[in-house]
């Protein structure tokens, strides 16, 4: 037996090894390619969030301008209530003094018409 047939089991054996280690080579390169892929599309997103974020601080502060000027609105809202109730107050105490005075018109000419019909 020559020293080729010999050292082929072992040749075949290392050539398996070989090919075993380049198909997982393959593999871990595939799999680095796609977890910088995934990387790349996480810093993405991150940006995204960051960008997200940034623009509701944004509108956080423009609220926070708003509430105070939406509270002054609800207290003159509030005023002009109370200034109409006044009024409405007042106004009916208007009618009644009104009617009461027409009224008093009324039997002061009608107390003035019998004097007028007694003295004929």
């Amino acid at each position: 037996m020559c020293l080729f047939e010999k050292l082929r089991p072992m040749a075949d054996s290392l050539h398996k090894v070989i090919e075993n280690q380049r198909l997982d080579i393959k593999k871990l390169q595939k799999q680095t390619t796609e977890i910088g892929q995934q990387k790349i599309q996480l810093a993405q997103q991150k940006a995204q969030l960051e960008q997200q974020k940034a623009q509701l601080q944004g509108h956080e502060i423009k609220i926070g301008d708003i509430q105070p000027q939406i509270q002054n609105q609800n207290n003159e809202i509030a005023s002009i209530r109370k200034q109409i109730t006044i009024l409405q107050e007042e106004i009916s105490k208007l009618k009644s003094a009104a009617l009461w005075f027409w009224h008093e018109i009324k039997i002061g000419a009608i107390q003035s018409q019998n004097q007028n019909q007694i003295m004929k």
